[in-house]
């Protein structure tokens, strides 16, 4: 499978071209393993388009097992957002929002994770056949790192303790988030890797999304429906993007404790 493959999307009536991240793949339904640990993420804000794992371990997930997932890539979209087309003078005033209100949003995550994490650790368990239960004791995340017209990056490190069965362990991940506007649709890109490779996020975020606003054509000037209130709508975008974060974690996590049983 080529690193130059793309998928294309419908969303809001356009066609949204969207190539994977370089040397990854999107896992498809004949990864089984890994499909079934995708479908635990439940995500209540985002819509989750796809999920990229490394070229070379695309093997070993055809074949039904679990590869090593310390570096991946997840593609979502906002559940209220995917049916606006935003322009350009919008999209400014949501990343203006989201820089602004950093700390409210993030006591609000606080709120939101020990539910999703509980039904999270539900579904795995049954999927699994295995007493999982995940935790995440703290969520660092930090100030925008990366801003362009069409687009805005932020970083954040995830502290996580899993339990399955006899096993225990806690981690650092790092995780960068990217949110951009191609052709009016906006798209959350994220990449993870382990706690010492934050840059690696932020370099391989930035390079993907490059290469999604390039596959695509611009958005226009302005919205074409006025008078919306974007903070509502947006349902918080920077408390959506830090909760659909952690939740595309568990891929890493399950894989992890695949490795070390």
């Amino acid at each position: 499978m080529s690193i130059f493959a793309a998928d294309t999307f419908l969303i809001n009536g356009k066609e949204i071209i969207v190539p994977a991240p370089e040397g990854f793949v999107r896992v498809t339904d004949d990864m089984t393993a890994v499909k079934k640990i995708i479908q635990q993420m439940a995500d209540p804000m985002n819509d989750t388009l796809a999920y990229y794992i490394k070229e070379s371990d695309a093997s070993t997930a055809i074949a039904g097992e679990i590869p090593s997932l310390e570096r991946t890539f997840a593609l979502k979209v906002n559940k209220k957002l995917r049916n606006y087309t935003l322009g350009k003078d919008d999209f400014s005033q949501i990343k203006s929002m989201t820089k602004s209100q950093n700390q409210q949003i993030l006591e609000e995550v606080k709120a939101q994770i020990p539910e999703q994490m509980k039904s999270m650790s539900q579904g795995v368990s049954q999927e699994f056949n295995v007493d999982f239960a995940m935790n995440i004791s703290q969520v660092v995340p930090l100030e925008p790192h990366h801003e362009v017209e069409n687009a805005l990056a932020f970083s954040m490190y995830i502290n996580y303790e899993v339990s399955a069965g006899d096993e225990k362990i806690e981690e650092v991940v790092s995780a960068t988030s990217t949110f951009l506007n191609a052709s009016g649709t906006v798209l959350f890109l994220y990449s993870y890797a382990p706690k010492d490779e934050l840059k690696w996020t932020r370099d391989a975020s930035m390079n993907w999304a490059e290469s999604v606003m390039a596959s695509n054509s611009q958005p226009p000037a302005k919205s074409p429906r006025r008078g919306i209130d974007w903070n509502k709508a947006m349902g918080k975008g920077l408390g959506g993007a830090i909760v659909a974060g952690v939740l595309a974690l568990l891929v890493g996590v399950v894989s992890m404790l695949k490795r070390k049983a």
